[in-house]
């Protein structure tokens, strides 16, 4: 079983949010790339395909909130996922943080609870195999 409980189209779903979260900031880290990687192999997508939706997220703004809005279908998982994918350099910058925010906006999720969500996303990417920083303290 995947460390982050996962099935294979949970696996796609959270590839595409990992790399919209990644391509925030318009450039995708090493430590991003090698989650991206890890992700793409258990979701059965490689190569061109895989180079093609990085390269799409990291120039274009709406691709990258099209990827993920297409990801995620509850609300819970579409603010959750993007803090996990964001936390897994064990740093979640401004831009990162935009796109849980805006969609809790949306959809109308109170503070409070968006709170509680977003220390979930917290959790579940401490729970990444592939992270190599710890978790960073508030």
């Amino acid at each position: 079983m995947h460390a982050m409980g996962l099935g294979s189209s949970d696996s796609l779903e959270l590839l595409k949010a990992v790399i919209a979260v990644a391509a925030a900031d318009g450039k995708v880290s090493p430590t991003e790339l090698a989650v991206i990687k890890a992700l793409a192999r258990k979701a059965g997508v490689a190569g061109p395909s895989l180079d093609e939706m990085i390269e799409h997220a990291t120039v274009d703004a709406a691709a990258r909130r099209d990827l993920f809005e297409k990801a995620v279908r509850k609300p819970e998982r579409a603010i959750k996922l993007p803090v996990a994918a964001a936390n897994t350099d064990g740093h979640i910058s401004e831009q990162e943080r935009s796109l849980p925010v805006d969609v809790s906006s949306t959809l109308g999720v109170r503070a409070r609870r968006f709170q509680e969500i977003f220390q979930s996303g917290m959790a579940a990417s401490s729970l990444c195999p592939t992270k190599r920083n710890p978790p960073l303290s508030r």
